[in-house]
């Protein structure tokens, strides 16, 4: 583990986590990277920089994790890859937009690979839903229907909402790409897609400039259809999908920890997972990232592009009142 040098960039609550989670993994050679660090001495002796550029140009590193807001990802995700750090972590999404990133498509030339936070591939309920999916539990897919929502100014209530990322559109903020994780699973889970249409609403009451409700229709390639609808006003969390196939219907239910699985006999079979803390996926994904071994459920640089993709066109079509079709997705 001595010979691994993590650098750690942005020390907000996400930032804060990874680094008491590798801490508890047994990694100690960690560099922080962070503006707003008065006391050092409260991330037990490490090392602080106040930029990047001074961490990259005092130490070389062999992982990285970018936890940092959205719309700093890609200049910081540039200059770790010119470093040659040999393994990055990008929180989820990737950017803000599409701009640059293509130059990324070849960082495995360099010796570079970059994988994206999408933690929920590690929680134990939706990997339950992609094994019943793979083994055709409930026949030929027809339809997902995905719901997310959470009031914005509980998420972080050390912190004025309106200030924070979620509230600036320079930022990367608004609930398409805060909640970017119903785009990504529906991906990881139905493949491809063809189509999308979507409609949002940026609406007075929580005062902040981006998109606070938005509803989206997916068609994929297999023919199956997607909803999704995601909202910052929901004044208990709601997080949860239902798939319906021609043989029974399976819903995921987060915030329950629950799947349930009904058949066309309707006998329901309700798996439980209420022993497994939100915690435990940033340890299983960060666990993921730092072993030599491959893990399918971690997200990789192209994967984590599809579901940016898929937001960007999302709001176009919001934007434009239009269907957008691939090969914008591909």
């Amino acid at each position: 583990m001595q010979s691994k040098k993590i650098v750690i960039i942005g020390l907000g609550s996400i930032g804060s986590r990874h680094f008491n989670n590798l801490k508890s993994l047994g990694y100690q050679n960690i560099t922080l990277v962070s503006s707003k660090v008065s006391k050092p001495n409260e991330w037990n002796g490490c090392e602080v920089f106040s930029t990047l550029e001074l961490a990259l140009e005092n130490h070389k590193y062999t992982h990285a994790f970018v936890c940092s807001p959205t719309a700093f990802h890609v200049g910081q995700l540039k200059a770790l890859v010119q470093a040659k750090v040999s393994k990055i972590y990008l929180e989820k999404p990737i950017s803000h937009n599409l701009d640059d990133l293509d130059q990324f498509k070849v960082a495995s030339k360099l010796g570079v690979q970059i994988y994206v936070g999408y933690d929920l591939h590690f929680d134990p309920g939706l990997t339950l839903v992609r094994k019943l999916l793979n083994e055709k539990a409930i026949g030929k897919v027809y339809s997902a229907n995905a719901f997310v929502g959470q009031y914005l100014p509980d998420w972080r209530p050390y912190e004025d909402h309106r200030k924070g990322m979620s509230a600036l559109v320079e930022k990367g903020g608004g609930v398409m790409l805060d909640l970017i994780h119903e785009f990504d699973y529906l991906i990881w889970l139905l493949g491809s897609v063809q189509t999308v249409s979507a409609i949002y609403q940026i609406n007075p009451e929580l005062e902040i400039e981006t998109e606070d409700v938005a509803d989206v229709l997916i068609r994929f390639e297999s023919g199956a259809t997607g909803t999704i609808h995601l909202d910052y006003h929901q004044r208990v969390l709601i997080r949860n999908c239902v798939f319906t196939g021609a043989l029974g219907t399976i819903k995921w239910d987060l915030a329950a920890r629950t799947v349930t699985l009904t058949l066309a006999d309707k006998k329901e079979e309700v798996f439980d997972f209420s022993d497994f803390e939100r915690n435990d996926r940033y340890l299983e994904i960060a666990k993921a990232f730092m072993n030599e071994e491959s893990d399918d459920r971690i997200c990789t640089f192209e994967q984590g592009l599809q579901s940016l993709q898929l937001v960007v066109a999302s709001k176009l079509s919001s934007q434009s009142s239009t269907i957008l079709k691939s090969p914008l997705f591909k």
